[in-house]
């Protein structure tokens, strides 16, 4: 597949690439839906039904994957990504924007986990002692960079774009023309995709898409099989749950209360933009800053996500409090700095313990989790949001993040009980996901 170096540039271009394009139109996103005659609850409804899509698909398109390999899903994913785009640039009603939101439900599902997969496998066929952790970082850090920069140019896209129409009355107005450059994106990362992924051909390839499908069902009950009979993937599903949910609430929710607090929206979206890149690179700080905590704490993943978690939980309770914009932003950016510092330790923790051979089905299953506590957070919070106050639902998200670290630190403890009775019997072998198959 070639050199740890080759596979870590092309792996970081895609996903620079892919976030960039997600990002150009987040930090308006919501303000765009509602400049089209939607209100809270029922933006609440759609992320809640593009999580849904997701949770259903999930583990099937991680199946797929691999079954019939990545690289094959993860361009399907990307393609469909784009016509989503398309469908939402031309939506000005609920059920127009519920398709576009399926699309790209069924885009992220299929994306889940396909390139993570060939990533990790392709750097443990070119070194089998790398050490996972370091390289997991770097991708969170690329990863929250793209954002970061994807979201301040999509906070000035709008600004050039002014002499457009306003807001609710064209399809190109100077906030959707954020989704535009969204796919001309999008088409770059296809062609880098095709030409710079090397993947073996897997055995089920040469069946062909059919074949992959009908190895589906099979794949999906295994993966289920095998989180069910391991502790610390339940407990770490738990904790994606619990992180989802949470973020679901924060990014849903977040333009409105900011735009509260600020005065207005459209007259403000650079500052939008600036708000959110600069959650990003506090989201690339906290990657940066887990990984010499993870050497300090002697590479105890779980203590060092706990730690994270719990820090996460506090800052948005605390963000729910704020009257004034200026500590509002500073605790909103805290919030991502501990969001992207537990990121690589639960990463590293969650491939610790799966096989190569079903690592995108395992990863989509983590990754269902997540969708599931997203579906609480947009539908139920979105409501409580809608009839209370936003505030209220940061609350619930926020105490929920902190009793979620009590699962991290079972976790540790679990792992600390596990490498005491290997000093005392060597010969034990550990437990995990690879004795279960």
């Amino acid at each position: 597949m070639g050199s740890v170096k080759s596979i870590q540039r092309v792996y970081y271009l895609a996903l620079a690439l892919f976030w960039l394009g997600t990002a150009l139109p987040l930090a308006l996103l919501v303000l765009l839906i509602q400049s089209r005659g939607l209100d809270l609850f029922q933006v609440g409804l759609l992320m809640g039904a593009y999580s849904l899509t997701v949770v259903l698909l999930e583990v099937p398109t991680g199946g797929l994957a691999d079954a019939v390999g990545r690289k094959r899903v993860a361009l399907l994913a990307y393609s469909l990504g784009l016509v989503s785009g398309i469908v939402f640039l031309f939506s000005f009603s609920f059920p127009a924007f519920l398709l576009g939101w399926i699309l790209a439900g069924v885009a992220r599902a299929l994306s889940s986990g396909a390139l993570d997969a060939w990533f990790v496998d392709a750097l443990q066929e070119a070194d089998p002692q790398i050490e996972l952790q370091p390289a997991l970082a770097k991708a969170g850090t690329v990863t929250l960079l793209a954002l970061g920069a994807g979201t301040l140019l999509g906070g000035l896209i709008p600004r050039l774009f002014s002499s457009l129409p306003a807001e609710g009355t064209a399809v190109l107005t100077p906030l959707s023309m954020t989704v535009v450059f969204a796919g001309l994106v999008e088409i770059i990362l296809l062609i880098v995709v095709a030409l710079l992924v090397k993947e073996p051909q897997r055995p089920a390839a040469s069946g062909g898409w059919r074949q992959g499908f009908s190895r589906v069902p099979g794949l999906a009950t295994e993966a289920f099989g095998l989180s069910r009979r391991n502790p610390t993937i339940l407990l770490l599903l738990g904790t994606t749950a619990a992180a989802g949910l949470a973020l679901a609430t924060v990014e849903s929710f977040w333009q409105p209360r900011f735009a509260q607090l600020l005065g207005g929206a459209a007259d403000n979206s650079l500052t939008f933009g600036a708000i959110m890149a600069g959650s990003f690179l506090f989201g690339v700080a906290g990657n940066l800053l887990s990984m010499p905590l993870s050497r300090l704490l002697k590479e105890r993943y779980a203590l060092v996500a706990a730690l994270f978690q719990g820090a996460q939980g506090l800052f948005l309770l605390l963000l729910a409090l704020q009257a004034g914009p200026l500590p509002a932003v500073l605790l909103f950016w805290l919030v991502y700095l501990n969001l992207g510092g537990v990121n690589s330790p639960q990463a590293t923790l969650i491939n610790q313990e799966i096989p190569a051979e079903r690592r995108s089905t395992m990863l989509s299953v983590q990754s269902l989790a997540g969708y599931a506590g997203s579906i609480l957070g947009s539908v139920l919070l979105g409501y409580l949001a809608n009839r209370v106050s936003i505030s209220a639902a940061w609350i619930v998200a926020g105490s929920i993040l902190l009793v979620s670290l009590l699962l991290y630190l079972q976790i540790d403890a679990r792992q600390g009980r596990q490498d005491q009775k290997n000093k005392t019997d060597p010969n034990e072998p550990e437990t995990n996901l690879l004795e279960s198959r």
